[in-house]
C-alpha cells in the first residue's frame, strides 16, 4: 500500500469511530450542556491529548510497553474507571449541574478541571492503543515512511479536535440548550447510567486483568519451585 493510500484509509477508519458513542462523547457533550462551549472545548482538548498519546504509542511501535508494564495499565483502568464512576454519580444526582435554563445557572469550575476530565476519560481505557494498532496493522507496513506516519498522527489529532469542536458548537446552540433544559433531568440520569456502566466495565476489566496476572505468576512460581 502506497503512503498516500495508507494515510487516506487510516484517517477514514478513524473518523468512522466518531459515530460509535463512548464515554468521551458523553463527557464532552454533558460538559458543554452543563457548563457552556468553552468548558466543553477544554474538556475536548483533554480527550484530543489522550488520542494523541495513544495513537502515538500505537503508530510508533511503543505498544510493547503494554506487555512490559501490563499491571500499570490495569491500574490506570481501575483508577480511570473510579473517576468516571464518580463523575457518573455526580451527573445522575447533582440537580444544580443540570439546571440549564439560563447561562447564569451553569456550573463553573477552573479550566483545569474540565481538561482533566477529558484527559482521564480517554486515558482510562488503555485498550485504545490496541484499537489504533488494529487499524495500523491493516494500513501501515514496515516500508511506510516516517513522514507518512507523522501525517497520519497529525491527521488523527486534527480530526479528533475538529470533531470535538463540532460537538461543542452543536450542543451550545440556543435551540439545543433550550430543548435540553426541558428534559435535562431525564437526560442527565441517562448519561449518568451510561457513564456508570462504562466505568464499571473498566474497573471490572482492570481488576480481572490483575487477578489473572497474579494467578499466572503464582503458577509460574509453583512450577519453578517444583522443578
Amino acid at each position: 500500500m502506497d503512503p498516500l493510500h495508507s494515510i487516506i484509509i487510516t484517517l477514514f477508519l478513524f473518523i468512522l469511530t466518531f459515530f460509535n458513542p463512548g464515554a468521551n462523547l458523553f463527557i464532552v457533550v454533558q460538559t458543554t450542556l452543563s457548563s457552556g462551549k468553552k468548558a466543553g472545548l477544554t474538556c475536548g482538548y483533554g480527550v484530543v491529548l489522550g488520542n494523541a498519546i495513544y495513537s502515538g504509542l500505537g503508530l510508533f511501535g511503543l505498544v510493547t510497553l503494554m506487555a512490559e508494564f501490563g499491571s500499570l495499565f490495569s491500574i490506570i483502568k481501575i483508577l480511570g474507571g473510579l473517576y468516571l464512576l464518580y463523575y457518573a454519580v455526580s451527573v445522575f444526582t447533582n440537580k444544580t449541574q443540570l439546571n440549564l435554563s439560563t447561562e447564569n445557572t451553569m456550573e463553573r469550575f477552573p479550566s483545569g478541571v474540565y481538561f482533566r476530565r477529558g484527559l482521564i476519560s480517554d486515558l482510562s481505557n488503555p485498550q485504545t492503543v490496541l484499537f489504533f494498532m488494529s487499524i495500523f496493522s491493516t494500513t501501515i507496513s514496515p516500508s511506510t515512511p516516517l513522514w507518512a506516519k507523522l501525517v497520519i498522527w497529525m491527521g488523527i489529532v486534527i480530526a479528533s479536535l475538529i470533531w470535538r469542536i463540532i460537538l461543542c458548537q452543536t450542543f451550545s446552540l440556543t435551540s439545543v440548550r433550550r430543548t435540553y433544559s426541558r428534559v435535562h433531568k431525564v437526560v442527565g440520569k441517562g448519561v449518568g447510567v451510561i457513564l456508570g456502566a462504562l466505568a464499571t466495565r473498566l474497573i471490572y476489566q482492570g481488576v480481572s486483568e490483575l487477578v489473572i496476572k497474579n494467578h499466572r505468576s503464582k503458577l509460574i512460581n509453583d512450577r519453578s519451585i517444583n522443578q
